[in-house]
């Protein structure tokens, strides 16, 4: 979970860049915990409200045993950081941090 800031450096920019956010959040995982009502400041009817609403914004990969232990594992687990780098740019791009 962000901190205050961060978080809401974070929603400004959901807002201000819904199109960018909709490419960047295809490796976010879902299922966590979010407000039940926008945050202040932020109108309720925005397209992108449920993702402004979020309290943290991860990514995680599935792999099994065999992919954990395989000669290729290195690539694979590469191949998932590739998958979330376009989340994890968003992310530091909301808050200033270099990419």
């Amino acid at each position: 979970m962000p901190e205050a800031k961060a978080l809401q450096m974070i929603r400004e920019h959901i807002a201000d860049k819904p199109e960018a956010w909709k490419k960047a959040r295809q490796g976010l995982d879902h299922g966590e915990a979010s407000l039940k009502r926008p945050p202040r400041g932020f109108d309720a009817t925005h397209p992108m409200i449920e993702d402004i609403k979020r309290k943290s914004f991860t990514s995680s990969m599935k792999l099994t045993q065999k992919q954990v232990l395989g000669a290729d594992f290195m690539d694979t687990f590469i191949d998932g950081c590739r998958g979330i780098s376009p989340l994890m740019r968003f992310l530091a791009e909301s808050v200033g941090v270099p990419w």
